[in-house]
């Protein structure tokens, strides 16, 4: 056992104290906005001394705070935007079937969260929407890599009461693996 001196001691309760407070001043600062771009700005500009790869390690924790479900796919957000929201996700065994592949589970979760929010990104304060509807085509085997992308046009114009996106799903070789269709009921009180 390695011998600890009163020096080590200290820096790592520094350390670990100072990453305390990071993590709990990021958690408040969180919590309070409900839009992810207001969140992905914030990591962005007030942590830009972090890489980038960390910024969006913490982007995806905050998510998976929020649905504790996609925690257990492994997938980082990459950009997020006013309507378009994409992801990556990495075959690992927990995500993986007995056919060596991703499962179809995984693949949901994983389009489900880049799908809610691309939606959130339109929505104000007092706006909600709820998912009604997840329809799933599998046109490839899913394996390594996996890039979700999902694009939503401006809807609050139109005073629609249900709204489908589309989530695009695709492998390395950039060959689709699925596509799933999210529809939402919309309720809209902003103006």
């Amino acid at each position: 056992m390695p011998s600890w001196s009163w020096n080590t001691v200290l820096g790592l309760v520094v350390l670990y104290t100072a990453l305390h407070i990071l993590w709990r001043y990021i958690r408040r600062r969180i919590s309070q906005n409900r839009d992810p771009i207001l969140v992905w700005q914030f990591l962005n500009s007030a942590l830009d001394f972090l890489p980038i790869r960390l910024r969006a390690w913490l982007f995806s924790l905050a998510v998976g705070f929020a649905n504790p479900y996609s925690r257990s796919i492994h997938y980082r957000i990459t950009e997020v935007e006013k309507g378009k929201v994409c992801g990556v996700m990495k075959e690992t065994p927990e995500t993986s079937n007995t056919l060596k592949c991703v499962h179809a589970a995984a693949l949901i979760t994983f389009g489900e969260t880049v799908g809610t929010l691309t939606v959130l990104t339109w929505l104000g304060e007092k706006d909600r929407v709820i998912l009604t509807n997840i329809n799933c085509e599998y046109i490839k085997v899913a394996r390594g890599y996996l890039t979700a992308t999902s694009l939503v046009p401006d809807f609050k114009e139109t005073h629609a009461t249900d709204l489908t996106t589309e989530v695009v799903i695709k492998n390395q070789a950039f060959d689709t693996v699925s596509k799933l269709i999210l529809t939402w009921k919309v309720d809209l009180k902003d103006e």
